[in-house]
């Protein structure tokens, strides 16, 4: 028991010590939002979820657009909850295309480990 707590703390600490190394002011505990959403880092974590969405079968061909919305918690790494635009790129008029989602991914620096957690759609108002 005593080792597993001493293994949680540890991996916490390094945690904190990655992002501290890439420059970014992570807090512990709770959802803090994204200061600068079109940090070249965070806009990376949108692109890969995209990207790990868009390797399931038979989904819609979605390219990065902006981002709405963006907040992190550490907790055993970083995690991203972020809510992106993206648009269909099999559709001509991007911005007819234009829908949000949120995809939260969770982000271990040190270990170079990303991994989708969550990708969903967010309903348009008024449907």
């Amino acid at each position: 028991m005593r080792s597993n707590c001493l293994l949680a703390l540890v991996a916490l600490v390094l945690a904190l010590v990655a992002c501290a190394a890439d420059g970014r002011d992570v807090k512990v505990g709770g959802w803090q939002p994204v200061g600068d959403l079109s940090d070249p880092h965070v806009v990376e974590i949108a692109k890969f979820a995209l990207s790990e969405f868009r390797s399931e079968p038979v989904q819609n061909k979605l390219v990065y657009y902006n981002m709405a919305k963006g907040e992190t918690m550490v907790e055993s790494g970083v995690r991203y909850r972020l809510v992106i635009g993206a648009t269909n790129e099999t559709i001509p008029d991007p911005l007819f295309s234009l829908n949000y989602y949120e995809g939260v991914v969770l982000e271990k620096a040190w270990k170079h480990f990303r991994q989708l957690l969550s990708f969903a759609a967010i309903p348009k108002e008024g449907n």
